[in-house]
């Protein structure tokens, strides 16, 4: 694992290197962010390769599922700072949402990837959206893209950005969810502002999976 790891963190900074990086963010987020108080990062399970080098060493607790490539992503993760929380819909679900409450309440930044481990794809699963309403921290959607990426055949249509590219990334407005709020609304609110910025930052990059990708199928 200890190498897979090296080679993963070695990946992601030799595309950072030899890329240029957009940022374009919503009103809103900056302030946020600078405000020093805690929220909740959302992003779909597909696009957060890159994200993982972009937010590195910020203290970011992540929920990471208990399957064996979750230990690979758990270790590298770690390696940039990161505090995984492991747990998935499927195994220790509810203990890991439980600390990530906790972990908000106290005053760090967490992240979620509403749609896995599993999918459906780009469907809101309930737990990120519970998350904001039990600790009252708003959710910030955010997407990457990249211009020239490989698309892994698999069901979250994961990207793997490629070097000496142009690469997108976005923070959409915070969005903020009432506990008296009707959840099912409130999951349909952040499935749509995480589509809208994904697609976003493909136009910024011109990105168009069965286009610009050259899809990959899994081992």
């Amino acid at each position: 694992m200890s190498l897979i790891t090296a080679l993963g963190r070695a990946y992601l900074y030799f595309v950072a290197f030899t890329s240029s990086l957009k940022e374009d963010n919503a009103p809103g987020f900056e302030e946020l962010r600078d405000s020093g108080k805690p929220f909740i990062y959302a992003f779909w399970h597909g696009r957060q390769l890159f994200l993982i080098y972009t937010h590195r060493f910020r203290g970011i607790n992540i929920i990471i599922s208990e399957s064996r490539d979750g230990s690979y992503v758990s270790a590298l993760t770690e390696k940039l700072g990161y505090g995984p929380v492991r747990g998935s819909t499927s195994s220790g679900g509810m203990r890991a949402l439980a600390a990530m409450i906790k972990k908000l309440r106290s005053g760090s930044k967490c992240a979620f990837t509403p749609d896995g481990p599993r999918g459906p794809l780009r469907k809101v699963h309930p737990g990120v959206v519970y998350a904001a309403r039990k600790s009252g921290c708003p959710v910030v959607p955010l997407a990457f893209s990249a211009k020239r990426a490989l698309v892994l055949g698999r069901w979250d249509e994961f990207i793997v950005p490629l070097p000496f590219n142009k690469i997108a990334l976005s923070h959409a407005r915070p969005l903020y969810f009432d506990e008296s709020g009707d959840i099912s609304a409130q999951e349909k609110e952040l499935e749509k502002a995480l589509n809208e910025v994904m697609e976003y930052t493909d136009k910024l990059t011109g990105f168009k999976i069965g286009k610009r990708a050259r899809p990959v199928t899994e081992a």
